[in-house]
Formats: structure tokens, sequence, C-alpha cells
């Protein structure tokens, strides 16, 4: 179920770049999760310039948001929030000021893929 969307400003992460960062976040997800690979789906979206902002004023601000089924606890949710930053940090090169990730949660009886309802947590 994790569904990862990562906006960028057109042409920070070209083909190449979101083929490795995709990579990356696939198996860190898997690992960390312990859930198959083919379970993490990711989606890129590029703006044009002079659609990011960071206080205000324009940047190529980097923002990755990650659906995940509820249920984990929040040292889990730290714990990858400290990865998921050092991953696109490292794929982007923006500063601190301007990166965003969140997590939003979903039940699991609230999500389907593959043609199923999504298991809960610690049932897969």
């Amino acid at each position: 179920m994790p569904l990862y969307t990562i906006s960028t400003r057109a042409g920070v992460l070209r083909g190449e770049a979101k083929a490795k960062l995709a990579g990356a976040l696939t198996t860190f997800h898997s690992d960390y999760a312990s859930v198959p690979k083919e379970w993490v789906q990711i989606i890129f979206h590029d703006y044009g310039p002079g659609s990011g902002f960071s206080g205000g004023e324009p940047s190529a601000a980097a923002a990755l948001t990650l659906l995940i089924r509820s249920g984990r606890s929040a040292d889990y949710k730290r714990g990858m929030l400290k990865r998921l930053w050092a991953l696109l940090q490292e794929a982007t090169g923006a500063p601190d000021n301007q990166i965003l990730i969140g997590i939003q949660e979903a039940p699991a009886s609230q999500a389907m893929e593959m043609g199923q309802i999504v298991p809960e947590v610690g049932d897969q």
C-alpha cells in the first residue's frame, strides 16, 4: 500500500535520478516495513519554475508525501521520516529549508491494492 508522491521543480530530478530515488525508496520501505517491494508505489510530479515557494520566496522546494496503513508507532514513523529526509535531500540537493516530508495514514479497510483490500499492519 505505501504510496509515495514526490514533487520537485522540473529538471531537478531527471529520468535516471528518478529511477535511482524510486529504487532507493522501494528498497528502504520494503526493508523497514517488511513488505514486498511490489507493494511500494511511487509517483513523481514536476512543477514549473515559479510554482514552488519556501518562506514566500520562489525556490526549488521538494516535497514527499507518503500514504501508509494506520497502525504504526510514533517512533516507527519518526525513524521513517529521518531516513526519507536523507534520501530526498541526497537525490535533490535541496537545503533543509526547501524540503517537506509528511506521512498520511489510512485504515487498511479503506485501501485496495492488487484487487484486494489491504491487510492490517502485521497481517500480511
